[in-house]
């Protein structure tokens, strides 16, 4: 991974399962990502923000990403909890 891209919240869910499911996909498909854990409780619990786990690509990579996990959706038809963040980069 090039420790100089610049890396952008793509999408955020509170399960730390999906996270890490999501981060295997993505790296599956050569997109560089990483999950940080926001968790501010020692339990293992999804309670609204308290768990969130936000993921992160490189800039140039947010569309395929968010493809990506799109697609993961539908085609798995899994029904993730996470949203797209509301400030899009790549509207600028």
């Amino acid at each position: 991974m090039n420790t100089e891209e610049n890396f952008v919240e793509v999408f955020s869910t509170p399960s730390l399962i999906e996270a890490d499911y999501l981060r295997l996909y993505l790296e599956d498909n050569e997109i560089p990502c990483y999950v940080r854990d926001l968790r501010i409780t020692p339990y293992p619990v999804h309670v609204k923000n308290m768990s969130e786990q936000q993921l992160y690509v490189p800039e140039k990579d947010v569309e395929k990403a968010k493809s990506l996990i799109l697609q993961v959706i539908e085609d798995q038809g899994i029904t993730l909890e996470g949203d797209f963040p509301e400030d899009d980069p790549s509207e600028g």
